[in-house]
């Protein structure tokens, strides 16, 4: 049986730094769902592998039977950046494993920490139909980094193209690096737009709400189930 693994994949002049998660017993004889993971500020760089270390990367190594899919872990280079600066990179990597590997195109995911949280909340409403559900955790809406290809925008904004992916965000109360208030705007402009999202707050949690928003009982179950539907 293939063990539960990361491979590193150096970057390239035109790419990013990522590694690629296959879960234990990866068999191409089926289709498997695939997971875009987004790091945070403090995981920058080119190393190829800080990006393991914060949020759901070390739990699909302790929780390899529950976190039964591929996942891609793509590296910013810098903190003053935001993702969807990099987005051609970030869904080229993705676009380079589900050429590797057999991957179920029903059952893209994409989710974020931070910088990643809001990584993913851009990049999934500049590409609403891709995407079969959305995790972001303690992110934002406008970027807070605006380069030219930032997105500027609001939560409304955000949840308009949004409102037909499931998502489930999670915050820390008490975070002093990026307000709860992010997500609970996040979270009514998706209610407004008549989405239905699931929200968790950690009452005296701070910034690195992640350690508990991984491992929620209930979130592989809920991650590896949403599946996109078929074009009419």
């Amino acid at each position: 049986m293939i063990p539960a693994r990361f491979e590193t994949h150096p970057g390239d002049a035109a790419g990013l730094p990522y590694a690629v998660y296959l879960p234990r017993g990866y068999d191409a004889a089926a289709a498997w769902p695939l997971i875009l993971i987004l790091h945070g500020a403090g995981e920058c760089g080119s190393d190829g592998a800080r990006q393991l270390s914060q949020g759901l990367p070390p739990v699909l190594l302790a929780d390899p039977d529950r976190w039964r899919a591929i996942a891609v872990c793509p590296q910013k280079p810098s903190a003053l950046t935001e993702w969807e600066e990099h987005e051609g990179a970030v869904l080229a990597a993705v676009a380079r494993v589900r050429r590797r590997y057999r991957v179920d195109p029903s059952r893209l995911v994409v989710t974020g920490l931070s910088q990643g949280g809001h990584g993913a909340l851009a990049i999934a409403a500049r590409h609403p139909g891709t995407w079969a559900a959305l995790v972001p955790v303690c992110g934002y809406a406008a970027a807070r980094h605006p380069g030219p290809a930032a997105f500027p925008g609001t939560a409304r904004q955000l949840a308009r193209r949004l409102a037909g992916t499931p998502v489930w965000a999670f915050h820390g109360e008490a975070d002093d690096v990026v307000p709860a208030a992010e997500t609970r705007a996040v979270v009514d402009a998706l209610r407004e737009a008549g989405a239905r999202p699931r929200a968790v707050f950690y009452p005296g949690v701070g910034h690195a709400c992640w350690d508990l928003a991984y491992r929620e009982p209930e979130l592989a179950g809920w991650v590896l189930g949403q599946r996109r539907p078929a074009p009419a």
